[in-house]
């Protein structure tokens, strides 16, 4: 009776030790699930700088008169490879993106185009040249994550030069020649995308159209070499095209977040 007693209290050591060590193997080979944080998205807040390089084509009519009646008219279209650099701010509200930038950019298109007189011996040269280009402008665009497409408009300034040349070759010392040099404003429009691969670079590229307005030169009746001349006067209606790809650099100004 007395092993009896013994042989069975040593059986439920036995059980309980090996009950005790099951759950706690169990309790070991719990899976533990860890949260991965959310992707932040991309924030286009923040003031950012750059380059930018692409092509400027330009689209110039112009009209002569002579003595009050028209005598020719065509259109000049001066090109030019264009770079230069950009400074901006933008401030997100969700998707919607609001901004400023100002950009300036060197170029230099010409072009000329020359007119045989109706008389044959008179000819008319029309000269356009488009130098250096800046614009300040709001922006205002939609952001998918770190994609983002937007329109522009605003002020565009720059620097221009006409000539308006009216000569007979054949006679020595008959030729005239009206021309200006000075800087303009007139407005632009446009539209871009950027695409953002880190927090502090964004690629872009961007297309522009300006309307500078008109510029007109004016010659009084003069006699030169023999030759009387009439009073004229010639318009050039400066316009043109930019597109340019663009390279910014993103700062922590106004976005400590970056």
């Amino acid at each position: 009776m007395k092993r009896l007693l013994v042989g069975s209290a040593a059986l439920l050591v036995a059980l309980s030790t090996s009950a005790f060590s099951t759950s706690t193997l169990a309790a070991d080979m719990t899976p533990v699930f860890k949260t991965v944080p959310a992707a932040v998205p991309f924030d286009w807040s923040g003031v950012y700088g750059g380059v930018n390089a692409g092509y400027s084509w330009g689209r110039v009519p112009y009209d002569a008169t002579s003595a009050g009646a028209p005598i020719s008219s065509g259109t000049l279209t001066p090109g030019s490879f264009v770079g230069g650099g950009q400074f901006g701010y933008n401030y997100q509200m969700g998707s919607v993106v609001l901004g400023l930038e100002a950009d300036i950019a060197w170029r230099q298109g010409r072009d000329t185009s020359i007119w045989f007189l109706p008389n044959g011996l008179d000819t008319m040269s029309f000269r356009s040249e488009q130098s250096w280009v800046g614009t300040l402008r709001p922006r205002a665009g939609i952001a998918i994550d770190n994609w983002l497409v937007y329109a522009t408009g605003g002020l565009a300034y720059g620097s221009f030069k006409h000539d308006f040349t009216e000569s007979r070759p054949t006679v020595a010392g008959a030729s005239r020649t009206a021309a200006d040099s000075d800087v303009r404003a007139g407005w632009t429009v446009g539209a871009g995308v950027e695409y953002a691969p880190s927090k502090r670079w964004s690629l872009g590229l961007e297309y522009l159209y300006a309307d500078y307005g008109k510029a007109n030169l004016n010659q009084p009746p003069q006699a030169l070499g023999g030759v009387a001349f009439s009073s004229s006067t010639s318009a050039f209606h400066d316009q043109s095209h930019l597109l340019r790809g663009k390279l910014n650099y993103h700062f922590d100004w106004g976005n400590p977040g970056r």
